[in-house]
């Protein structure tokens, strides 16, 4: 028993040093080119994400009844090595004169705060989560925010994004947190 013990780690530390993708394959480091931390990685000691590694894009908002609004933000690594973004992003609305007027505040969720490795060429993602009145909503119309500003989880430098987004005040104005992959 001992000398199937000893053969086996002998043959474990000999694939862990070869540099072939069938030996990482065989000791379980291949793996999905956007992972979460908490189930392996892709890029043992990625570095985080800084916003000149990002570019970011409005996703297609999903209305429901009551004015609830859902819109995605996506990020997509440009940049030539992976990095990660864990946490959640600041998004604030903006006036026409490029004033904060609202800042959303972080959806409570009940799944861990994994961090994604975010590969080259590959996407996170986070939802904006507002409500713009709705049918039997009394009163003058929710203003209409012609931009807003998004930080990234882990960076300190904004995008400001052209928007059309009717928040209505004393509602909610929520951000996810970052998941791995394209919005479902």
């Amino acid at each position: 028993m001992k000398k199937i013990s000893a053969a086996f780690l002998l043959v474990f530390v000999s694939l862990s040093f070869m540099p072939s993708n069938r030996a990482r394959a065989i000791i379980g480091h291949e793996s999905d080119s956007t992972t979460d931390l908490a189930f392996g990685s892709a890029q043992p000691g990625a570095r985080k994400c800084v916003r000149e590694d990002l570019r970011i894009k409005e996703g297609e908002t999903d209305a429901a009844m009551g004015g609830v609004r859902e819109t995605p933000y996506i990020f997509t690594n440009i940049s030539s090595s992976a990095c990660t973004l864990e946490g959640y992003p600041a998004l604030e609305l903006l006036n026409q004169k490029g004033v904060v007027v609202r800042r959303a505040t972080k959806q409570k969720s009940d799944e861990p705060k994994a961090a994604i490795i975010l590969d080259p060429g590959k996407t996170a993602w986070f939802n904006l989560n507002y409500n713009s009145g709705g049918a039997g909503r009394m009163g003058k119309p929710c203003p209409t925010y012609p931009r807003l500003k998004i930080v990234a989880p882990g960076t300190t430098r904004a995008f400001v994004l052209r928007s059309d987004v009717s928040s209505c005040p004393r509602t909610d104005l929520q951000v996810s947190s970052i998941q791995s992959g394209a919005p479902q």
